[in-house]
C-alpha cells in the first residue's frame, strides 16, 4: 500500500486519540477566541475527508473530469448552519473511519488510482488547476494534521 494512502488511513485514529478521555462538556473548549471548538474540528475533519472523497470519486471514474467545489467555505456561519457546534461527535467518527476504509479499498484496486487526475475550480471565475488523487490524500493527512495540533491546544487549555 502507498504511503500517502497509510497515512491518510491513520486520520481516524489520530482524531479518536486527540479526544480520547474528554467529557461532552470538554468538545466545546477553544484553542483561543477565533478558533474552532474541538467538536467543530472533529466535525470538520470528517467534513473535508467528506469532500475529498467526492473529488477523489470523480478523478477514479473519470480522469482529468471537472470538479467545482468553490461552493465550499467552512467558516463559523458555515459551523453554525451546519450545527456543529452541538452535533454529537461518534456518528462523525465512525464515518470518517468508513470513508477512510472504503475508498483505501478502491484506490488499492484501481492500478493507477493514484496518479488520476481531477481540474479542481476553487472560485467562481478562477483557473482551473489539477490534482492527482495521492495529492488529494497527502492534503487531507496534512489539513487534518493542522486541526489535530489546533485540538490540542484547545485540550492543553483543559488542564490550566
Amino acid at each position: 500500500m502507498n504511503s500517502s494512502l497509510q497515512s491518510w488511513l491513520t486520520v481516524p485514529d489520530l482524531v479518536e486519540k486527540s479526544i480520547t478521555g474528554l467529557a461532552d462538556a470538554d468538545l466545546d473548549r477553544r484553542a483561543g477566541p477565533h478558533s474552532s471548538s474541538i467538536r467543530e474540528n472533529v466535525h470538520h475533519i470528517l467534513e473535508s475527508n467528506l469532500i475529498a472523497v467526492t473529488i477523489m470519486l470523480a478523478a477514479l471514474a473519470r480522469d482529468k473530469v471537472t470538479y467545482d467545489w468553490s461552493w465550499v467555505y467552512p467558516n463559523a456561519a458555515w459551523m453554525q448552519r451546519m450545527n456543529y457546534t452541538t452535533a454529537p461527535i461518534a456518528p462523525a467518527l465512525a464515518t470518517l473511519r468508513a470513508l477512510c476504509n472504503y475508498y483505501a479499498v478502491l484506490i488499492d484496486n484501481i492500478p493507477d488510482a493514484l496518479s488520476r487526475e481531477v481540474q479542481l475550480l476553487d472560485a467562481p471565475g478562477a483557473a482551473l488547476y489539477s490534482k492527482t488523487v495521492e495529492g488529494i490524500l497527502e492534503q487531507e493527512y496534512k489539513h487534518a494534521e493542522g486541526h489535530l495540533a489546533e485540538i490540542s491546544v484547545a485540550r492543553s487549555k483543559l488542564a490550566s
